[in-house]
C-alpha cells in the first residue's frame, strides 16, 4: 500500500503515538510506502529520502494499487516559497510549506491538485537562479532566524540535515535526511582552504560521530541550524562563536554534493 501526505507537514514519530519524538517530517504531497499498520498509525517509508518512521493516519492518505499508478505519474514542482493555497471547492486555507510538492502545477493560474482537489496558491512563488549553488545560498540566506526544531525540515522549524536538504532540494538536488547519510555522499574536499560555496561541512559530537551540518559560505563563514539558523565563522578547527567567544563545533570533514 502506498500513500501521500494530505497535511501542511506530517509529524514522522520514533513510535507510534503522539507522545513519541519526532524524527522528521512529511510534507504536503510528499508519497510514501507503508510497511505496518497498528492503531491508527502507519509505519512508512517515505519515497523522498527513504526515512522511516511512524505517521498518524488522520493527517494522511492511503492507495491501493491502481489509484497510486495513477498518482505516481503525475508531473509536479518543488514549492519554492511559504504560500497559502485555498481549495476552489470548499474555500478553506492550508499553508503550504518550501519543498511541499504541487501536482499538476500551472504557473498562469497558480493552481495544482492533490487527491481529487484542486487549490489555488494566494502568491506567486519565487523563482529559483537557474545556477544551482547560486540557488543553494539564496535559499540558505532566506532561511536566517528560522527557529531550530528537532526533525524539522521547513522554515517554521528545521534542524541542521534538514535545513542542507531542504536548501538543496530547492534547487534540484537530493540529500539524504540525517546528518551521518549526507556526508556519505559527495567528494571529499581535503582542505578548508579548497572549500567552495555550498559545500558541507561536517562535525563530530562528543563520541566522535558526525552529528551536525552546515553550508559553505564565502570568506571562512558558514550558515547552519543551531538554535536558529544563523551564520558564525568558520576554520580548520571547527564552528567560531563571536557571541559566545568559543568553538561550539569540531570540524570532521568537508563535502562537494554538485
Amino acid at each position: 500500500m502506498q500513500g501521500i501526505s494530505t497535511s501542511a507537514v506530517v509529524p514522522m514519530r520514533v513510535e507510534a503515538n503522539e507522545r513519541s519524538e519526532m524524527a522528521s517530517q512529511l510534507l504536503w504531497g510528499e508519497t510514501f510506502r507503508v510497511e505496518e499498520r497498528v492503531g491508527g498509525w502507519l509505519r512508512i517509508h517515505s519515497n523522498f529520502d527513504r526515512y522511516q518512521a511512524w505517521v498518524s493516519e488522520r493527517m494522511v492518505r492511503t492507495f491501493e494499487r491502481e489509484a497510486w499508478e495513477q498518482l505516481s505519474a503525475q508531473p509536479y514542482q518543488v514549492c519554492t516559497g511559504l504560500c497559502t493555497a485555498v481549495s476552489e471547492r470548499t474555500g478553506e486555507q492550508q499553508l503550504i510549506p518550501h519543498g511541499s510538492l504541487l501536482y499538476h502545477y500551472n504557473e498562469t493560474t497558480r493552481t495544482f491538485a492533490l487527491a481529487e482537489e484542486t487549490y489555488k496558491l494566494m502568491q506567486e512563488m519565487p523563482a529559483m537562479p537557474s545556477n544551482k549553488v547560486k540557488g543553494i545560498l539564496q535559499t540558505a540566506q532566506s532561511m536566517i532566524n528560522s527557529p531550530y526544531l528537532w526533525g524539522g525540515r521547513t522554515i517554521l522549524g528545521v534542524d541542521c540535515s534538514g535545513f542542507t536538504q531542504l536548501c538543496y532540494r530547492l534547487n534540484s538536488a537530493i540529500l539524504p535526511r540525517d546528518a551521518c547519510q549526507q556526508a556519505e555522499k559527495g567528494e571529499v574536499v581535503d582542505f578548508i582552504t579548497s572549500a567552495k560555496p555550498a559545500d558541507l561541512a561536517f562535525f563530530d559530537n562528543e563520541d566522535g560521530k558526525i552529528a551536525h551540518v552546515g553550508l559553505i559560505l564565502n570568506e571562512g563563514k558558514i550558515i547552519h541550524a543551531s538554535g536558529r539558523v544563523r551564520i558564525n565563522k568558520l576554520d580548520s578547527e571547527g564552528i567560531y562563536s563571536e557571541e559566545l567567544g568559543k568553538y561550539t563545533h569540531k570540524l570532521r570533514l568537508i563535502k562537494r554534493m554538485l
